[in-house]
């Protein structure tokens, strides 16, 4: 018998063995790390937000810098594609370097612009609301010779009929800072002596296309959702009328989203933009604009122009269903 053969491969089956142990101590040791640190890949369902990380902060520094910060309830990418143009005409017209980025919440994109990172932001009516001693206003949109919208509640053409049809159901609202998607029937519902628990559940989507999927998926029975982003959904799907109806309209009509900036941004830099808001129609470049972003024009308004919210959240109303 060879006993140095079967020396040589009990020897190999041990260092066969300690490496094995080896390698699966290597294992544990990664594994903890990444359970330990579980936001070092981002998931699928993360609020990962690309464009922050190609922010350059605007400092003293960067004067030529500006920072767009939109929140909106549409798609990051749709939102992308359709304010780039602007960007570009801002860019143009100020010989700046303008940069746009997006937040999934109108509460982010308040953040940013209080923090600095942004100096002019385009956010709901009601997120306006919640600082408006912060910022201040630059221009508002006309959408089909109209500066103010209303809030609507959808839901499927079946056995829901009115809003009363919702007691024991689910509702998908958009954001907790939109008024239209959020503010207004809460506040209706507490006008009316009742409060979120006249539904059997509801929960935040923070975009219309993920509210049209949870209705389309049965996760909602109704959705708020506001008239502008309503009818132009129905223009570009004529077909969701066959499937989706109003079932509630808000009582007050809502002032369009705002384009605001924070209130110490220097005066000259703050006067050149609004006057291109408001010069924007005036010019062939500036009508493309507008017509990629739906509006047929911005106008100049006062603090005033947003007391219907101030009003609604503070009167008594008796209307019942």
């Amino acid at each position: 018998m060879d006993y140095r053969g079967t020396i040589r491969e009990k020897f190999l089956s041990y260092k066969d063995i300690l490496f094995m142990l080896f390698f699966i101590v290597l294992l544990f040791i990664v594994g903890a790390f990444f359970i330990i640190n579980v936001n070092f890949f981002p998931s699928p369902s993360s609020n990962l937000d690309l464009t922050k990380k190609s922010l350059p902060i605007y400092t003293e520094n960067e004067p030529n810098t500006i920072g767009i910060v939109v929140s909106s309830t549409l798609p990051i990418e749709e939102i992308t594609l359709i304010y780039k143009p602007l960007i570009t005409y801002l860019s143009k017209a100020t010989n700046k370097h303008i940069v746009l980025f997006t937040r999934k919440t109108y509460s982010e994109a308040l953040d940013s612009i209080l923090a600095g990172d942004a100096q002019i932001g385009i956010i709901g009516s009601g997120a306006f609301y919640v600082d408006k001693n912060e910022l201040d206003l630059l221009a508002v949109p006309m959408i089909n010779n109209k500066t103010y919208y209303k809030s609507y509640v959808i839901a499927q053409k079946n056995n829901i009929k009115n809003l009363f049809d919702l007691k024991g159901k689910t509702i998908a609202f958009t954001d907790p800072h939109s008024f239209a998607g959020y503010i207004v029937l809460e506040n209706y519902l507490k006008k009316n002596g009742l409060n979120l628990n006249f539904f059997s559940k509801h929960f935040f989507t923070f975009s219309v296309s993920s509210s049209i999927d949870a209705l389309k998926e049965g996760l909602a029975d109704a959705a708020t959702i506001d008239s502008n982003t309503y009818e132009q959904l129905k223009e570009k799907n004529p077909e969701i009328s066959n499937t989706l109806h109003i079932i509630w309209e808000s009582p007050i009509e809502i002032p369009n989203p705002p384009v605001i900036v924070i209130k110490n941004m220097d005066y000259r830099t703050k006067i050149q933009f609004q006057k291109l808001f408001l010069d924007m129609d005036n010019s062939i470049e500036g009508k493309k604009v507008l017509n990629i972003l739906g509006y047929d024009k911005y106008v100049e308004v006062n603090s005033n122009f947003f007391e219907p919210i101030s009003e609604w959240l503070g009167k008594n109303n008796e209307n019942k269903f």
